[in-house]
This record gives structure tokens, C-alpha cells and sequence, in this order.
């Protein structure tokens, strides 16, 4: 809350703007980086904890979480100021993978829905890693296209898992969730509908780089099939937004990379009217999820599979209602 504003001012001053185009909804040009204030306040945040207990014993992969950021936010910057291809961002968010992998945060064990599990393979347990780590990194980066969503939603998402934390123990996970819900929070009274100042891929690209490490973070310490999809369930908005883009634009012919202006959001927008409307109506999704997530933190057995059944039948039904399966336009 106290670096938003002198980010805000620096932007202007330089002439780091967003500038509109047929693909964005700001009307007119906005400062941005904004994401460098949120990650200042992360930055602080673990800074300050990494040495105490009970994270003591973690300030090494905590450190590692740090350099990994660091990496992220870089390329961001240099995106939202000179613009750099999607190919090169791709780079460094592999880069920025591989160096909390090299830390400490890998998948290594996959368990199955109805008991069992295989470690995996170092090599296999490394590629997985880096592809969920790019993956959720662009899904919350593709969900940035209203005043105030990736914000709240991300504060949403980590607030709901820091819950979660406590229910499987997970201090290091606690302390990730929590240090970027308030760092989003910090920034959200900038960015909510009307905003003063955009996040820009520096903040985009980092919030779904912490929430993808709080997932690992999760299912390493959970070690199970219902651990994994906790976090998962809790950023179904982002990864179903995602996943939607991907099938739309195949369908489409179109490269998978290829922008456009049919998100979620992009259609909410068109049937709520508002931007505000539209937001606070995503954010009601998102606690949905997140509050199913918290329910699912150590369940097991019928009970954890017929709450997933439920709620992946619930959600299908939602997407169909309101019309976000049908690509048949395209």
C-alpha cells in the first residue's frame, strides 16, 4: 500500500504506460509495473520470517522461491516497458522453474485416486514440476484483463490456502499463501474498477509463479492424489479460463499463443454490463472454489471422491449454463 503510489508516480515520470488497443479495455493509458510493488512487499514479507522459526530450517528454499521471483519479475518488466516476444517470456519462466527446482520444489510423488503411488523419475519429477510451474504462471497472466481481478482473485485463491496450510501442516506453504494475499491486498485499493495503476506481466507473471510453488508446496507435503488437487480446485478460475483459450483457439485454427478477447472475463464483461460487476461476480466464484479447496484439505477415501465428483459435475453445469462451452462462433 505505501510503494503502489511512488510506482504509480515513477510510471508516470518515465512514461511507463499502457497504452490501448483493440485487445484491452482501458480506454485511456494507465502507469504500470505495479507488480514491482507487490513483489517488494513479498520480497519483505519472507525476508523478514525466512530466519525464524519454524521457517528457519526452509530459508534455503525460501531463498531459492526469492531468486525465482526475482527472474519472473525481471522479464515481466522488460515486457511491460519495451515488449519482448512470447517465446523469450517463455525462456525465462522456464528459467525461473528450473531455479526453484534446482532449490528444493519438486513434484515427486504422484499418488492415485483410489490408493497407490509411484515416485517419480528425477528427470520426470523435473519436467513436471517445470511444466505446472509455467503452466499456472501464464493461466493467473491470462486472466489479467479487468480492473482489479488477478489481484483480488490471487488474494482469494492464497487466503483459502493458507487455511488449507494449517490443515496439513505446512508452515513454508502458510507463510508463501499469506505473504502474497497481502501483498495483493496491498495493492488491490489501486487497481480495483476505476484503477490508477495496471500490475503488467511483472505482477501477472508473478502472482501465478507463488500460487504454482504454494501448490507444490502443498502436494509435497500432502502426498496425495486429493493434496494435489486441493490447489488446483482452489485456481480452478484461472486454470478453467486457461484450458478454455487453449481448446477455443485449436479449435479455431489458431496458434495456442494467439491473443483474443473471449476470456471469462470477456464475456462476463458483456453480460454484466460493468467491469465492477463482472470482477466481484468472479470473486464469488473463485471464494466458492477456494472454500471447497479448504474442505478438501485432508479428506480421503469415498467421501474426498464424491466431493470432487460433485463439484466437477457442479462446475460442467455452470460452464454450460452459461454458454462458455460453446465454440461453435469461432
Amino acid at each position: 500500500m505505501i510503494l503502489t503510489p511512488l510506482i504509480r508516480r515513477l510510471s508516470l515520470k518515465m512514461g511507463w504506460l499502457d497504452r490501448p488497443n483493440w485487445r484491452k479495455i482501458n480506454k485511456r493509458p494507465m502507469p504500470i509495473l505495479g507488480g514491482v510493488a507487490i513483489f517488494l512487499g513479498f520480497l519483505f514479507t519472507i525476508l523478514f520470517f525466512a530466519f525464524r522459526q519454524p521457517f528457519a530450517k526452509d530459508a534455503y528454499r525460501l531463498f531459492g522461491v526469492l531468486l525465482g521471483s526475482l527472474i519472473i519479475v525481471f522479464a515481466g518488466v522488460v515486457d511491460d516497458i519495451k515488449g519482448i516476444t512470447a517465446l523469450k517470456k517463455l525462456f525465462f519462466q522456464i528459467a525461473a522453474a528450473v531455479t526453484v527446482c534446482l532449490f528444493g520444489f519438486t513434484i515427486i510423488k504422484v499418488s492415485g485416486p483410489l490408493g497407490g503411488s509411484f515416485h517419480l523419475p528425477e528427470i520426470g519429477s523435473f519436467a513436471l514440476t517445470v511444466f505446472w510451474i509455467v503452466g499456472f504462471t501464464n493461466a493467473v497472466n491470462l486472466l489479467d484483463g479487468l480492473d482489479g481481478l488477478s489481484s483480488g482473485v490471487v488474494a482469494i485463491i492464497s487466503a483459502c490456502l493458507f487455511f488449507a496450510a494449517f490443515k496439513i501442516q505446512s508452515p513454508v506453504m502458510a507463510l508463501l499463501a499469506i505473504a502474497i494475499c497481502g501483498s495483493a491486498l496491498g495493492f488491490l485499493p489501486y487497481n480495483f474498477y476505476p484503477a490508477k495503476i495496471f500490475m503488467g506481466d511483472s505482477g501477472s507473471l508473478l502472482l501465478g509463479f507463488i500460487l504454482s510453488i504454494i501448490a507444490i508446496q502443498g502436494a509435497y507435503k500432502g502426498a496425495t492424489f486429493i493434496s494435489v488437487l486441493v490447489p488446483v480446485i482452489a485456481m480452478a478460475i484461472p486454470v478453467i479460463d486457461t484450458a478454455l483459450a487453449i481448446i477455443r483457439r485449436a479449435l479455431a485454427g489458431k496458434g495456442i499463443m494467439k491473443a483474443d478477447k473471449d476470456h471469462i472475463h470477456h464475456r462476463l464483461l458483456i453480460r454484466e454490463g460493468s467491469q465492477k460487476k463482472a470482477v466481484l461476480t468472479l470473486y464469488g466464484l473463485t471464494l466458492s472454489f477456494g472454500l471447497i479447496a479448504v474442505a478438501l484439505s485432508g479428506m480421503e477415501g469415498i467421501w474426498a471422491g464424491s466431493a470432487i465428483l460433485v463439484t466437477v459435475l457442479l462446475t460442467l453445469r455452470w460452464l454450460k449454463n452459461s454458454k462458455l462451452l460453446d465454440f461453435e462462433r469461432e
